[in-house]
């Protein structure tokens, strides 16, 4: 079935008295309350207003798909599409996230998510949308063709007692305030300044900003508030990006980025024991009953200058989990990230290859030809057996080598049956670089 074929033909008969159909306006409240009732969670709620609101800049209330059982005209399942744009090493694409899947306990197992997924895939592809992603519980999302392929939250987490001391004199050398209106072109910057530094970032128009920066209710469970590094004469050297209350005893710090020319060693202390302060008088998330501050948790992913300030200090050491990717047209991508690719190479052992790239699915297979260290072409390619290419990728394994989460080497030592010379090895890690990040997605 085309994508277009099934969007002209909502609302769709489901069988057994259910209706699939776009939300309105006016299901506002229902949605509110289901979500928050069956997520246990009221800022889920308070989330999903804030979406159908009309004032997202992305999103509005018929973004969502919901299930309604005509017998009782009640909403028993739902989810939505958050359309928003990404970059990969600075060329933008176009992004579908999929988010707040949710079906009454009584309907589930019954593919009221799986047709809604058919939907919103559709719905993304009539956008141009050339990638989809979304977070979520365990496997569950590989059943709808995504592939736990990038890394996302891990980081650091110190406790209380376990703070850096200050050095006399550093309390009156650095401090934390709130953010002002005119602070929004700086934290933009060094957010800007910072996503170069990783393969993959998300990118925000002036209405995304304003947004991020005053769109969203207090009790949004996508709310975040800012505080600015700054020294006793007021020179702005950074930010910080955190959830404003407690959860799990901890307060999560989700961004901190400094300005050229300023380093963490020297600051750490003072912006920790800071943020410690601030943090004695926040609210517990929601019904969260672990109230009591134990921790600072640093969620900046894997990888974080700041991790390197913290020496000598009892650190806990935060694994990434992982966010659900879907490339549904893997050519399409790899063609619209070309210039990235070639430029990926420059400065590495493959600058300036010669030859073919054959990739073999398994089902299917892609080519790649280099001339100079340039990619002339990149086409379907049909295998002859399960042992031709230069390179070989089960299931959608490949994904985790395009978005960064691994290295050719540890997927064959992850997956037996991805394998491949060691020369197409080096080439692909040169393609396509590892993402140590935490991406900051539109919500």
């Amino acid at each position: 079935m085309s994508t277009n074929s099934i969007l002209s033909q909502m609302p769709i008969d489901l069988g057994d008295n259910l209706i699939l159909r776009f939300a309105r306006p006016n299901d506002v409240d229902a949605l509110a309350e289901f979500n928050a009732r069956v997520f246990e969670d009221e800022k889920v709620g308070v989330g999903i207003r804030g979406l159908m609101s009309g004032h997202h800049p992305t999103v509005k209330a018929s973004d969502f798909t919901v299930v309604e059982d005509a017998r009782t005209n009640k909403i028993v399942s739902s989810m939505c599409l958050i359309s928003q744009m990404w970059a990969y090493c600075g060329i933008p694409f176009k992004f579908g996230r999929p988010e707040v899947v949710v079906t009454e306990p009584e309907y589930r197992r019954r593919g009221l998510v799986r047709k809604q997924f058919e939907v919103i895939h559709a719905l993304s592809a009539s956008r141009d949308e050339l990638m989809q992603g979304i977070t979520g519980i365990p496997w569950y999302y590989r059943q709808f063709g995504y592939e736990m392929a990038m890394e996302v939250d891990g980081g650091r987490a110190i406790a209380g007692i376990d703070l850096p001391k200050l050095k006399d004199g550093d309390s009156e050398k650095y401090h934390l305030r709130p953010v002002v209106d005119d602070d929004h072109a700086f934290i933009r910057e060094l957010y800007d300044c910072a996503s170069c530094r990783q393969p993959f970032s998300t990118l925000r128009s002036e209405a995304e900003w304003n947004y991020e920066f005053g769109g969203r209710s207090e009790n949004d469970f996508a709310h975040w508030k800012w505080l600015i590094i700054e020294t006793a004469a007021r020179e702005r050297l950074g930010y910080v990006q955190y959830y404003p209350w407690i959860e799990d005893n901890a307060l999560y710090i989700v961004q901190m980025k400094l300005k050229s020319g300023v380093g963490y060693l020297n600051l750490m202390p003072s912006v920790l024991q800071g943020l410690w302060k601030i943090a004695q008088a926040m609210p517990a998330y929601g019904n969260d009953k672990n109230k009591e501050l134990k921790a600072i948790n640093l969620e900046l992913g894997r990888t974080h200058p700041a991790y390197h300030a913290l020496l000598g200090n009892k650190i806990r050491v935060d694994e990434p989990y992982g966010l659900y990717i879907r490339v549904p047209d893997l050519i399409a991508f790899l063609r619209h990230i070309r210039p990235a690719l070639e430029k990926n190479l420059v400065g590495t052992v493959a600058e300036g290859y010669n030859g073919e790239l054959k990739l073999n699915y398994y089902r299917s297979g892609i080519q790649l030809k280099f001339n100079n260290g340039k990619i002339m072409d990149i086409s379907n390619w049909s295998t002859g057996s399960v042992e031709d290419g230069d390179a070989r990728f089960p299931d959608l394994t490949f994904l985790q080598l395009l978005c960064g989460r691994l290295r050719f080497n540890e997927l064959k030592t992850n997956f037996v049956d991805c394998g491949g010379r060691d020369e197409a090895g080096v080439l692909l890690d040169c393609l396509f670089p590892p993402f140590t990040g935490n991406i900051w997605c539109l919500s």
